[in-house]
């Protein structure tokens, strides 16, 4: 990986010499520096459960990444990029609008149990235990419809 060098990383693109390996690395270095910035960023709560929640989503997010990238090449190795953004946003979408039916029917059920939605420890390792498998069921969507694809006949 190039680190700084732009006119290094521009003339390796510009040659066509950047591999679909290389790209994966790029991007799973993003997705870990992104894991982490958000992690870090969050001001309250408990620090150990931060710390948690942030090993476990960086242990997922290179777990699921590479379990994309691997059930790719079992394919044909082209495209991975391509193919995961495209599969990636629509089961996005679709864990957005669960995520979202989730998060309503907890509401309505703390509010029938009159329990305020504060952020006890107890809580907080509900909420990270549970983003967690929510990412995990998220990756797994991802490699199964990517094992899914037929391989690109030229």
């Amino acid at each position: 990986m190039i680190w700084f060098d732009i006119s290094k990383l521009e003339d390796k693109i510009s040659r066509n010499e950047l591999s679909d390996k290389d790209g994966y690395n790029y991007v799973l270095a993003f997705s870990i520096l992104s894991v982490l910035g958000m992690s870090i960023s969050s001001q309250d709560g408990n620090a150990w459960i931060k710390l948690l929640n942030c090993v476990l989503l960086v242990l997922i997010t290179i777990w699921g990444l590479d379990g994309a990238y691997k059930a790719n090449t079992e394919i044909d190795g082209k495209d991975f990029f391509k193919r995961f953004f495209a599969i990636n946003w629509v089961i996005g979408m679709r864990m957005l609008v669960v995520a979202f039916l989730f998060g309503i029917v907890l509401l309505i059920i703390s509010k029938a149990i009159d329990t305020p939605m504060d952020k006890s420890p107890i809580k907080e390792l509900i909420s990270t235990i549970f983003l967690s498998l929510f990412s995990v069921i998220y990756y797994l969507l991802i490699i199964k419809s990517i094992r899914k694809l037929r391989p690109i006949v030229e």
